[in-house]
């Protein structure tokens, strides 16, 4: 395995760089269309893995040991990813109430939706596309959300064909955003470390790190 860390870049990212300015739709749904197909042509047609963070472990410790399965095993929140159906994530070894309580993760970590999304799934209906900035190397992308006052900006490395960071805009108060790593893996490319953190309009959480380990391509 080789990791991207991508130091540079995420300082970058984090202190900002200067771009020239421009808008143009057409050539923001090429890049995206460029982007987005580079990063499901990379993906293995299905794998699993172990989502691990601070905060999942937490609320993990706090289930009650009589909804084990077997208390002499672990409990851990496994990914499954497939082109057909994209991610989805089960607590492992608990009963029917606690194996569901990170279903909804990808609503709220953006990236996976984004990053593991179905093959078929036709991003460019959900969206308008705008250009926000772009130089030789870099581009940001904005994605405004049909019909609603949300929208993701993109920031993409056009060399690499990757996205390195997403926010998410819920209207004017809250803002998610996310630094993305990937790990190779055989012929493969994944997205393996979410660095994601939250801000509101009176505060903001400290980053969490969501790290995708013990990869299994099927």
């Amino acid at each position: 395995m080789k990791k991207y860390f991508l130091l540079s870049i995420i300082n970058v990212l984090l202190f900002g760089i200067v771009f020239s300015q421009q808008q143009s739709s057409d050539k923001a749904v090429s890049i995206f269309q460029k982007i987005h197909e580079k990063l499901l042509s990379s993906l293995p047609t299905s794998f699993s893995g172990e989502l691990k963070s601070k905060a999942i472990q937490k609320n993990l410790n706090n289930i009650p040991k009589d909804s084990y399965l077997n208390k002499n095993e672990k409990v851990f929140v496994e990914l499954n990813y497939s082109k057909k159906n994209g991610p989805s994530f089960i607590v492992k070894n608990v009963d029917e109430f606690y194996k569901d309580m990170y279903k909804n993760l990808p609503r709220q970590i953006f990236a996976f939706d984004l990053l593991l999304s179905k093959s078929e799934n036709n991003l460019l209906a959900k969206y308008d596309i705008v250009l926000d900035s772009e130089t030789t190397d870099y581009a940001i992308l904005r994605l405004n959300v049909k019909n609603s006052d949300n929208r993701l900006v993109l920031y993409v490395d056009k060399k690499l064909d990757r996205v390195l960071r997403v926010d998410y805009e819920i209207g004017k108060d809250i803002m998610n955003s996310t630094i993305i790593m990937y790990t190779e893996i055989d012929k493969f490319v994944i997205p393996t470390k979410f660095i994601s953190k939250t801000f509101k309009k009176q505060d903001s959480n400290l980053p969490e790190i969501y790290e995708i380990d013990k990869i299994q391509i099927k």
